[in-house]
C-alpha cells in the first residue's frame, strides 16, 4: 500500500465530485496547508466515465469536491 500527498489544485480522481458518488476517497486524509494523503491504489467508480479509476489518475471532466 502506498500513499500519495495531492494538493487541493491537483485534478485528481480522489478530490472529484463525481470519483464514488456522495462518499467520495475511503481513505482520504486532510493534511495542513490543503494537502490530502489518499492511498494511491484505491479505485472507485467514476460516475462521468462510467468506469473504474485509480485515486490519483488525472481527468478532463474533473468537478473539485474540496
Amino acid at each position: 500500500m502506498s500513499k500519495v500527498m495531492l494538493r487541493k489544485t491537483d485534478k485528481k480522481c480522489a478530490l472529484c465530485r463525481n470519483w464514488n458518488g456522495a462518499m467520495g476517497s475511503t481513505t482520504i486524509q486532510p493534511k495542513l496547508g490543503g494537502n490530502f494523503q489518499v492511498e494511491a491504489t484505491e479505485k472507485q467508480t467514476c460516475y462521468e466515465r462510467t468506469s473504474q479509476t485509480a485515486a490519483n489518475f488525472s481527468c478532463p471532466k474533473f468537478v473539485p469536491r474540496y
